[in-house]
């Protein structure tokens, strides 16, 4: 046997051999793109018999298992030819192969990675390039989405696609000269040859040129009039008219041509008289928003052109100072529509409720004066939409009682209208009668059982008075139930996010109740258990109160895992509308539509921000935060309960309970599924709640993607200093801290909690890193200069004291916060709350009790 000279040789893939590998190779990635996945893994199977290390075809073959459904033998296979190549150092192809399989399986950088190695390696397949671009927009690398472009757009210049789409990159990255000179590139060389069909994508690319213009021009007077010259010209040929009008006039704005600018703001809400819009900017173009004289001329002249229109009724009432004149006009517009018998009469004034209060009052007496004039049998119409509005009036100003005089006036005189239940059941729902609003508003979706409106308004009372079963019965009447008892699965297959998060809330609630009700009876057995020689009757009694625990336990679990598996179902759906995009990237190219993607990718940007989205992670930290808390503090407790379940002696009659709980709990799945078997294996979330790192998970489920879109004066800041705090970072605390002063004010209640729980958490016996803690009373010495540093290590310092002398309560959170981080003053925390919570509505005072307390 000769030996190696110069050492061992560099790993290096493996080349493809013989031709007639190379053939069959070629062969069997022609099926692959034909989707003849089982005909090309035959194929394959045969060169991997001879050569199986051959890495081209392992890559191939991993991807048509892939597209087989063979997720787990795909990825062993494409892993195995990873590992045998150095970093990038493999044949074009198989680096290409290798960048779909990551695109396929969502791991858009690594897709990146691949396909570009695949074009450094020498392939000449340009249209990697189209591919390229497309996941660096998926990923917000817009520089490389550029060079990426161009690339492609050099290679193939007969499409104006690819002309659009350099021009929607170059726009992206501030070079907005270029982006006008090659928009205006392709209309030079598509003058005169466009067909009829291809004039809707040419008016858009002409409107998305002038938007380039008008962004770049900013308050230049020369640059705006060629802005303004541009769409003149080309008026013709842009079917949008309400955007040439609306650009026209804001180039007037700039230029300061007010006079041109209000004939083309006249002409806008002759078009569209109902947009508020147009109103407002027609007064700032005639520099009369502080002359309140000449807006009551201008409304009275517009409202004799548009009389069936609202704005010019309504705009006067939110300036007009004499009452008595005030009064006339809000008679003027309030009282045809009651007339009428238009529902949404209190939902048109509302904002004044809001904006002007004391209005509140002259329409109060308006309409009972109104009300008293008619006669419920003459005008039934008019009687109870009369009557529906006070009840909103009252219901508005927290009057409940009146609210239900009215109400009920209106249910007697027409039992059979639904808006009224509605009403009634809202009435309910603000007194802290859950069950009873959701009984009312049963009452009336029976009336009209077609409508969906009234039918999801009943699933929503039904969950927010935790009937989460007769719920999701109401629900599945309008859902697909095919293969499944109810329409969970289906109301999670087309994304109902509100059911979601209104199932995932009722089910917290739920496990809170059953938390504590677990606490008492557990309180209970260890009073049986202090007797040491019980006798049969309480032996009894201990057996049926273990009995009754083993139920408790598993149905605390049970909620408390739902819950969280709803949560997790939002950022799921979020999840997907992110992935969404990436057909996008290059289908709004192709169809011509740059200003549709570009608020798209407006949009993207704040997806995880949305409201529903924020609300499920808010919910979702409450019980993982709760999660991490357990293991950091009940760490010796628990072993010790894991110790006496095992000594526990598992006699027939428990291993007996056992099983018939365990074959319940199997029962019990498919009522409670939101997906397929297939799809997900954890039903009931205990893999959630059973994580050793929940704050990690939560991380991972919610906070990464939230923060890294969340703009500072949006950013839950609360919520920011909880996560922080549990990771033990002190300086990123104060920087919440620090950003939520600045938005609120330094001496609003909540600060002062957060200041509190940190100046605790800096002190000298607390278990986190001494470095952040110095940083942290540095900071707070510099932020909150009025607080107290040098009482931080005093046990004696009564810091609810300091917090009541300094601090105006404003909001509940404030003093939840400290009653959860501050512990010694349990009794004068919760006294305070209950203090504060004598202020709120009967509803948020249960919540309070039930849920904070």
């Amino acid at each position: 046997m000769s030996r190696r000279r110069g050492g061992p040789r560099p790993k290096t893939a493996p080349s493809i051999g013989k031709a007639k590998d190379t053939t069959v190779f070629l062969e069997a990635l022609k099926l692959y793109e034909s989707k003849n996945y089982k005909k090309s893994i035959k194929l394959l199977d045969g060169v991997l018999k001879k050569s199986h290390n051959h890495v081209d075809s392992l890559v191939l073959k991993g991807l048509d298992l892939f597209y087989l459904g063979e997720k787990d033998e795909a990825k062993v296979f494409v892993n195995n030819a990873l590992s045998k190549i150095n970093g990038t150092e493999a044949s074009a192809i198989c680096c290409h192969v290798i960048g779909i399989y990551m695109r396929s399986t969502k791991q858009y950088s690594e897709s990146i990675k691949w396909f570009q190695a695949s074009l450094d390696n020498g392939s000449k397949n340009y249209q990697i390039y189209r591919d390229l671009s497309t996941l660096q927009s998926q990923v917000g690398d817009f520089k490389a989405v550029l060079e990426s472009r161009k690339r492609y757009w050099e290679n193939y210049m007969g499409y104006r696609a690819n002309w659009t789409s350099y021009a929607v990159a170059q726009d992206i990255n501030g070079e907005y000269h270029q982006a006008v000179n090659t928009l205006s590139q392709f209309e030079k060389l598509a003058a005169g040859k466009l067909g009829q069909t291809e004039m809707y994508e040419n008016n858009e690319c002409i409107i998305y040129k002038n938007d380039i213009m008008y962004r770049s021009a900013g308050s230049d007077k020369s640059r705006l009039a060629n802005v303004l010259k541009h769409l003149v010209e080309n008026e013709k040929d842009i079917y949008d008219k309400f955007a040439v009008l609306e650009r026209k006039a804001s180039i007037y704005m700039k230029m300061g041509n007010f006079k041109e600018a209000s004939i083309v703001y006249r002409t806008l809400i002759k078009r569209n008289p109902d947009n508020f819009k147009y109103y407002n900017l027609l007064e700032v173009a005639l520099n009369i928003k502080n002359d309140n004289k000449l807006r009551k001329a201008l409304y009275e002249k517009l409202e004799t052109f548009y009389p069936r229109c609202e704005p010019p009724k309504f705009i006067p009432l939110t300036f007009i100072t004499d009452e008595v004149e005030l009064t006339k006009n809000l008679e003027k517009y309030v009282l045809p529509l009651l007339r009428r018998g238009v529902p949404a009469t209190f939902s048109n004034v509302k904002p004044l409720y809001r904006s002007r209060s004391f209005i509140a009052k002259i329409l109060e007496k308006i309409v009972i004066e109104y009300l008293e004039t008619i006669d419920p049998k003459e005008s039934p119409i008019s009687y109870i939409w009369t009557c529906y509005y006070l009840t909103h009036h009252y219901l508005f100003l927290k009057d409940f009682n009146k609210a239900q005089e009215f109400i009920e006036k209106a249910l007697s005189h027409s039992p059979t209208i639904v808006e009224f239940y509605i009403l009634k059941g809202r009435i309910l729902k603000h007194l802290g009668l859950l069950d009873d609003a959701a009984g009312v508003l049963e009452e009336g979706r029976q009336l009209d059982l077609q409508d969906r409106f009234i039918n999801t308004k009943t699933v929503k009372y039904f969950l927010r008075a935790n009937n989460i079963d007769k719920a999701v019965e109401i629900a599945s009447l309008f859902t697909k139930n095919d293969d499944s008892p109810n329409g969970i699965k289906d109301l999670h297959l087309v994304e109902v996010s509100w059911f979601i998060v209104e199932q995932a809330e009722a089910y917290y609630r739920l496990f809170i109740e059953k938390r504590e009700k677990l606490h008492i009876e557990k309180a209970k057995l260890v009073e049986l258990l202090a007797n040491e020689t019980p006798n049969e009757e309480e032996s009894e009694n201990i057996a049926k109160l273990e009995s009754e625990l083993r139920e408790l336990e598993w149905t605390v679990k049970k909620y408390q895992g739902l819950s969280l598996k709803r949560f997790a179902a939002i950022s799921k759906i979020y999840d997907q509308f992110d992935d969404d995009q990436l057909d996008f990237h290059s289908y709004c190219m192709r169809k011509g539509t740059p200003r549709a993607y570009l608020e798209m990718i407006q949009w993207g940007n704040t997806i995880f921000t949305q409201p529903m989205y924020v609300r499920a992670m808010v919910g979702a930290s409450k019980i993982q935060f709760g999660l991490h808390d357990k293991l950091i503090e009940d760490k010796q407790l628990v072993a010790n309960e894991e110790e006496n379940k095992n000594s526990t002696k598992m006699n027939k009659r428990v291993k007996k309970e056992i099983a018939a709980l365990n074959k319940r709990k199997e029962d019990e799945k498919k009522f409670v599924a939101a997906y397929t078997s297939e799809q997900d294996q954890d039903v009931y979330g205990k893999k959630l709640i059973d994580s050793k790192e929940p704050l990690t998970e939560f991380a991972n489920l919610f906070y990464t993607k939230y923060n890294k879109q969340v703009q500072d004066y949006a950013k839950n800041n609360i919520l920011e200093f909880e996560y922080h705090y549990r990771e033990g970072k002190l300086a990123l605390c104060l920087g919440a801290i620090s950003k939520y002063s600045k938005r609120f004010g330094k001496s609003i209640d909540v600060v002062g909690s957060l200041s509190i729980i940190l100046g605790q958490a800096a002190r000298e016996n607390s278990s986190f890193d001494s470095l952040a803690k110095k940083v942290a009373l540095k900071g707070l010495e510099t932020e909150i200069s009025e607080f107290p540093i040098n009482e931080i290590n005093n046990n004696e310092f009564d810091w609810m004291k300091y917090f009541q002398d300094n601090y105006k309560i404003h909001n509940l959170i404030s003093l939840v916060l400290l009653k959860h981080y501050l512990r010694g003053n349990d009794s004068n925390i919760s006294d305070l709350i209950l203090n504060y919570s004598a202020k709120l509505e009967p509803q948020q005072q249960n919540m309070v009790l039930q849920y904070e307390l």
